[in-house]
């Protein structure tokens, strides 16, 4: 059997959930994976001596473990330190809604109490509806959930290495807030470690250390968006963005971050999702970058000399000091990340030697050179016991073949002296050798038009030296980490997320936020999510009335039929990112929809706490969104809650004295209500529409989660003088 160089390239990174000078984020991924994959990883690795992975480690990653390590937090370790006596209902919808974002059969099944708890919150799911299925579990569901959710996530070396953490996975139950407390504190201890640990096998040659470019960008997508007409030809792109420079600020800074953070400055570049183009490369080498990787699919679509072996390093012609180029084996990689978790161990072991094995008989030159590359951290959720007995298995039989060499990306190609050329690259990624993933379907070309807008905004300011230099800085940060791909991955539908509004919220936010730096007004097209109201999303508030209105705007509940028909949504459904990190909410529920004479009509219940007191001095934003177009309407009480003032926007090129229609109608006494004309919002039969709210109150701001609604047939319009 020729000799074979096998080469392990586990790929660990995180989109930057953390808003610039933001302690307390939405996202716990960072944390969570922490505890599982990225202390697993390097651990077990202490157990193998002779096998040398490649670690492709993002800047955006390390950033964050490190903020974790100065203080910093997120809203789902912040939710599971209140003492469960003491949630409101917010909270444990919120609870009920997110902390059983875990692997069902692996994660959960391992603790018996977690998928109890989990079997009823499905069975209240179907028999009382989302909105009101979290009143069904107790409180002491929601304390035990307050552990067992973290206590889900922690992976085999975690377990092995505290033995706290065993005694409360075997005790599973009847947890304090003495246990939530140890839960956090070994949580803490474990992402100090993260870092250190890699930094030291690095430092003795146990392992590579390789990166991304800083915040994880589709490189030729970044260069320039048409890049993608290549390998889709036929798809509709959006208006042409084009940002070579900062594609190569992004990998510089990322090789200077890595360099600093783990001791090592990267000789290799894993491009985010493998995407490659010959523009791409060709500005690595200058960067100081010795590899690059991509997919065995984009080799076999390029020109070739020989033809295309991924079995072999490569060069691309006419780009001299250029990285040589390696392509993954797709099989392999696949099976470690789809396939094996479904099997015993050690055959899924011996099925992978027996296929390397097989790739080195067949292959027809000195040896050959096997690339591995895949996800390090999302695969682990669907293997039992977090991965262990896999990893043990695989590295086990690895180590004991003594005709295979397990090594470094830059050593294995530095075994192979047979090289290929690339005469012309053909663009692609990863997936399906194409960019389909982050561009050109229509919510995915919205983003990069956002991303064309704001980056044309700020233009040359960002490199003016008459504009302070932390301002420029902080808003190159945020620019940096909107461009990641992620945050295009989830759009249009291609895959399925609970965090999809996070997702896109969070992008607009690190847009928003580059704006705000440069003393700039983030413009309107920011303030609505990317996804059209049509589009029903899984956290949405969506729906229609079924039945038209006929209610007495006066503040107070005149009888039963007043506001029958209407959509009623409760606090914890309503709550938004903003609104759930404050500890006062101000309402109990919201009623909508429209009445016999053609009005918008809201209602809201004010939270028992604080009363009909807590109208005094309120003050409404209300937009609406049909397509691209929003109008918006302000309102202002005065103490008593009657109305004193009223401000209407409407879209360019609407004359502002024709969309009046009839007069806003609104007061606050027990309650609060409002109806205004649809014709006054732009509203039509038939039209979904989204509605944005945001209460402004002396304590604070309250902004909302929209509402997707259709609006209903009118039985009548007041304007209307045929009518």
């Amino acid at each position: 059997m020729k000799p074979v160089a096998l080469a392990f390239l586990w790929h660990l990174h995180q989109p930057l959930y953390r808003l610039r000078e933001e302690r307390v984020c939405f996202m716990p991924w960072v944390r969570l994976h922490a505890i599982r994959s990225y202390y697993d990883m390097v651990r077990v690795l202490e157990e193998f001596p002779q096998i040398r992975p490649t670690f492709n480690l993002t800047a955006t990653l390390i950033g964050q473990i490190r903020a974790y390590e100065a203080g910093a937090t997120d809203l789902f370790r912040e939710t599971a330190r209140i003492a469960p006596d003491d949630l409101d209902d917010s909270r444990r919808a919120f609870l009920f809604e997110h902390f059983f974002a875990a692997q069902v059969e692996h994660m959960m099944g391992d603790l018996p109490r977690y998928a109890e708890i989990h079997g009823r919150r499905e069975r209240a799911r179907l028999e009382h509806g989302e909105a009101n299925a979290w009143k069904e579990l107790s409180t002491a569901d929601y304390r035990d959930l307050q552990v067992l959710f973290d206590l889900s996530w922690f992976g085999f070396k975690a377990r092995e290495d505290f033995p706290e953490v065993r005694a409360l996975c075997e005790r599973g139950r009847n947890f304090t807030r003495h246990d939530v407390e140890m839960v956090h504190a070994v949580q803490d201890e474990i992402l100090r470690r993260i870092l250190p640990s890699y930094r030291e096998a690095a430092a003795q040659g146990r392992i590579e250390i390789a990166t991304s470019p800083y915040a994880h960008p589709i490189l030729p997508l970044l260069i320039d968006t048409d890049s993608a007409r290549e390998t889709m030809p036929q798809a509709s792109l959006p208006p042409r963005f084009r940002a070579p420079e900062d594609a190569r600020r992004q990998v510089e800074e990322a090789l200077m971050y890595v360099e600093r953070e783990l001791g090592v400055r990267p000789r290799g570049l894993w491009p985010s999702e493998g995407a490659v183009s010959r523009e791409a490369v060709e500005l690595l080498g200058p960067c100081g970058i010795d590899w690059t990787a991509s997919d065995e699919h984009v080799l076999g679509a390029s020109e070739t000399n020989p033809p295309a072996d991924p079995g072999r390093p490569w060069t691309l012609s006419g780009a001299p000091g250029g990285p040589v180029m390696v392509f993954r084996d797709q099989d392999l990689s696949d099976r470690i990340g789809f396939s094996y978790a479904r099997i015993d161990p050690a055959r899924a072991a011996g099925d992978f030697v027996a296929a390397v094995r097989e790739r080195a008989r067949s292959s027809s030159g000195s040896g050959r050179l096997i690339l591995v590359a895949l996800d390090g951290e999302n695969p682990w959720e669907h293997y039992p016991q977090a991965g262990g007995p896999f990893l043990r298995a695989l590295y086990g039989a690895l180590a004991r073949d003594p005709a295979l060499a397990c090594s470094t990306v830059s050593e294995t190609i530095a075994t192979c002296q047979e090289r290929g050329t690339i005469g012309r690259l053909r663009a692609g990624s990863w997936i399906q050798a194409d960019f389909s993933t982050w561009i050109g379907g229509p919510e995915k070309n919205r983003a990069w038009g956002l991303l064309r807008e704001i980056r044309s905004s700020l233009g040359s300011t960002l490199e003016d030296a008459r504009v302070p230099e932390d301002a420029r800085r902080a808003a190159w940060s945020s620019l940096r980490a909107a461009e990641g791909s992620d945050w295009f991955w989830w759009l249009d539908g291609q895959f399925t997320t609970a965090y999809g509004t996070q997702f896109d919220e969070t992008f607009r936010s690190h847009l928003k936020q580059a704006c705000q730096a440069l003393g700039r007004e983030a413009p309107e097209s920011l303030g609505w999510p990317i996804p059209a109201p049509g589009r029903r999303e899984e956290s949405g508030a969506i729906g229609e009335a079924g039945l038209l209105l006929a209610p007495r705007i006066d503040g107070f509940e005149g009888d039963y039929f007043e506001w029958h028909g209407a959509l009623r949504l409760e606090w914890g459904v309503l709550a938004s990112r903003g609104t759930m990190q404050t500890a006062q909410r101000p309402l109990e529920s919201l009623r909508y929809g429209v009445s016999r004479d053609g009005e918008f009509c809201l209602r809201i219940d004010p939270d028992a706490r604080s009363g009909p007191a807590g109208f005094a001095g309120l003050g409404l934003d209300l937009s609406f969104r049909a397509g691209e177009s929003a109008r918006h309407l302000r309102l202002d009480l005065d103490d008593k809650g009657d109305l004193k003032d009223v401000v209407l926007e409407v879209p360019k090129g609407v004359p502002h004295s024709a969309s009046l229609g009839a007069p806003v109608r609104a007061v606050a006494r027990k309650v609060f209500e409002m109806a205004v004309s649809c014709q006054t919002l732009g509203l039509e039969p038939g039209m979904t529409v989204g509605l944005r709210i945001r209460l402004c109150t002396p304590s604070g701001d309250a902004p909302l989660k929209e509402i997707v609604t259709r609006v209903p047939p009118f039985a009548r319009d007041p304007l209307d003088t045929a009518a």
